[in-house]
Parts: C-alpha cells; sequence; structure tokens
C-alpha cells in the first residue's frame, strides 16, 4: 500500500509539472477580466461603446432620485419615496448603506428629496423639495443647518393648480455656494428661477425667466438639472442649466464675475430634437467631467450625449447591445473621481455605473 501511495504521489507531481497546474481543488483559476478600453470608435449613428459596471434596483431602493459622488468615491442617492438619502462606501452598490434622514419637517428629515450635490470639503446638500428648501449634513451625516423654507419660495406656489413644489434642481460649488432651480406650476406663463445662495444661507442673485413675460438674463422654463464649473481663472464658477424653453438651446451656460451673473458673456446650446447633439423636451440630468466635457441627460431621447467643452458634440450613449434593459427617462448624473458614470434611470427605477468609453480622435462629432 505503501508502494501504491508513493506511486500515486510521484505520478501527480509529474502531472502537475507538465500541465502546469496548481494543487487546489482542480479548478482552472479565473482568468483576469480584460483591461477596460482607453478608447473606441463610434458607431455607424455616432454612439460610443458603454461598459455596465454595476445596477441598483428594488430593496434598499423605492424611487431613486438623485445621485452625488464625494472625493473619496462614495455614493449618495436620494429616494424620494422612503424620504431618506442611502451613502454607499466607496460606490458599491452592493454594500448595506447607511441611511440618512427619515421623513418630516425637522432639521434632517426630508418629504420628497431630490437633487444632492457635495462640496469641497465633503458636506452633503438635499434638496428638501417637499419642504421648499436645502439641508446641508456634514461628511459623517450629521445635520448641520438648512437653506430656504416655504416663505422663500412661496411666490413660486401655484395653489388653485395644487402646486408647492417648485425647488427642482440643485448644484454646490467647491467653495459652499448653493445654486437652486425653481420652476413654476405652467410652463409659459409661470416665472422660473435660478437662485445662489452664499454659503451662510444669504440670497447672492435671483434671476427669473417668465416665457409670456420678462426675462432678467436669458429665457430658459423648467430648469430641471444644475452643474457648476470654474471659469478659466479657477474663480467665480459657471452655471449649467438643462431646462425646457422650445426655440433656445437646451442648456444655458451663465458665467459669473465677481459673484454675479455675467449677462453679456450667458449663451447656449442643444437645439430641440432626436438627432446628433439635439435635445428633447427638458433634460433631467448634467454633470462636468474632470476634463471640462459637459455630460448631459437627454431624457426624452433616453441616452446621454458628451460635448467638449466648446459646447461641440463628441459621442452619444445609449445601453443597446448590453445585458440589461434600455433607458427609461435617465436624469441626475453624477461622475466619480475614476471616471465612472452614475445614472437615476428613473423610468426603470434603478442606479447604474457606467464607464463612458472615450471616443476615438478619428471619430469625435465635429
Amino acid at each position: 500500500m505503501r508502494f501504491i501511495s508513493c506511486l500515486t504521489v510521484t505520478l501527480l507531481l509529474v502531472a502537475l509539472s507538465v500541465g502546469g497546474c496548481s494543487l487546489g481543488a482542480g479548478s482552472k483559476p479565473e482568468a483576469a477580466p480584460p483591461p477596460p478600453a482607453a478608447a473606441a470608435p463610434l458607431d455607424s449613428e455616432g454612439y460610443g461603446r458603454v461598459e455596465l459596471l454595476a445596477a441598483l434596483s428594488g430593496e434598499p431602493l423605492s424611487n431613486p432620485a438623485g445621485v452625488a459622488v464625494n472625493a473619496a468615491g462614495d455614493l449618495y442617492v436620494s429616494d424620494a419615496a422612503k424620504q431618506v438619502v442611502l451613502e454607499f462606501p466607496g460606490g458599491d452598490l452592493k454594500a448595506t448603506p447607511k441611511v440618512i434622514g427619515g421623513e418630516g419637517g425637522g432639521l434632517g428629515q426630508f418629504v420628497h428629496p431630490r437633487d444632492l450635490a457635495v462640496d469641497g470639503a465633503g458636506n452633503l446638500y438635499v434638496l428638501d423639495d417637499g419642504n421648499s428648501r436645502v439641508e446641508k449634513f456634514s461628511p459623517d451625516g450629521k445635520p448641520l443647518a438648512q437653506v430656504g423654507g416655504r416663505d422663500e419660495f412661496a411666490p413660486y406656489f401655484s395653489l388653485q393648480d395644487g402646486y408647492d413644489e417648485p425647488l427642482s434642481a440643485l448644484a454646490v460649488d467647491k467653495d459652499g455656494n448653493i445654486y437652486v432651480g425653481v420652476s413654476g406650476a405652467n410652463y409659459d406663463i409661470s416665472p422660473h428661477a435660478l437662485v445662489k445662495f452664499a454659503p451662510d444661507g444669504r440670497k447672492v442673485w435671483e434671476v427669473k425667466s417668465t416665457l409670456e413675460g420678462d426675462v432678467d438674463v436669458a429665457p430658459f422654463a423648467w430648469p430641471d438639472a444644475l452643474a457648476v464649473g470654474r471659469d478659466g481663472t479657477g474663480k467665480d464658477g459657471t452655471l449649467f442649466v438643462a431646462h425646457g424653453a422650445n426655440g433656445t438651446g437646451k442648456i444655458l451656460i451663465l458665467p459669473q464675475r465677481d459673484g454675479q451673473v455675467d449677462k453679456k458673456a450667458a449663451r447656449d446650446f442643444g437645439p430641440i430634437g432626436k438627432g446628433p447633439g439635439e435635445l428633447m423636451h427638458t433634460p433631467a440630468g448634467i454633470a462636468l467631467t474632470a476634463s471640462g466635457d459637459i455630460l448631459v441627460a437627454d431624457t426624452y431621447n433616453n441616452r446621454l450625449q458628451l460635448f467638449s467643452a466648446d459646447e461641440k458634440l463628441k459621442a452619444m450613449y445609449r445601453l443597446k447591445g448590453l445585458p440589461t434593459a434600455e433607458f427609461d427617462q435617465p436624469g441626475p448624473l453624477a461622475v466619480a473621481p475614476d471616471g465612472s458614470v452614475y445614472v437615476v434611470d428613473a423610468g426603470n427605477k434603478r442606479v447604474l455605473k457606467l464607464r463612458l468609453v472615450p471616443p476615438t480622435a478619428d471619430t469625435e462629432k465635429k
């Protein structure tokens, strides 16, 4: 028996030496995943390659309404039905999230929380639509302050229409200045507004647009998404507004000078339509990449569009060909430090983590 055992071991060692196998359970080691593509050509319609990294639907999520990412890569998702904000450490959608808030009108509570933003210090801001305010939380989730309130925004209510939740968009710059989009009840005859608050809650400026009335700077309606970046000097944030007015570009750009809107420098791009570079109805998401590109959720064309800093279309993105359902009204966006993109896919009630592969230089849309 000892001879047979030795022979068996000898044969096994020879086989391992020849075959290059391990002494494990006999299964082959998993192949390393292929590295992400540095760039890929656009298809014949101008769409770029999308890699689905993760998806979250169902518990603990019910009705996702906003996303934001901090410098550490932690993901925040607001749930307008459960009245909470969920924090996923490291952006891991499979992790058990930390729950922030709960239903109510007190400090640290929400009614229909929507857009989210993070400042340079890692503080979290929540557009608390049902309470007509913005709430500020410390990086560890403690409530710090609120800006606005029902008295502040009551002029935008339309009680005859049963409309008393006009806050529609939020952005915060690195210094903690807060930008709020306000949507009127009626597209053409109601006033719509953009409001800037200083970090201490003081109102800095307010610009209005009534399509069948006065316009302070430029025509806009139903501002549904905001993003704020730096100008060429690193000072005074430039505000990017995704809105719904027809007859003008769907993306309004408002530079600032000395903290105030630079009216002469205001411009827009993105005409209404279904073609490349065109945007339907009211885009519900906008974000800036690390390189300064402008990513827009073309909500009612069920796609994302990427524009260069000089407003030229670079690529369009959709989920066609991936093992998951197509976009259904993609909305709020957030770009993570590693360049991945989180999308609230509102119609499917889910959050997706995507990698949008950059187009090769010879296939970018001009």
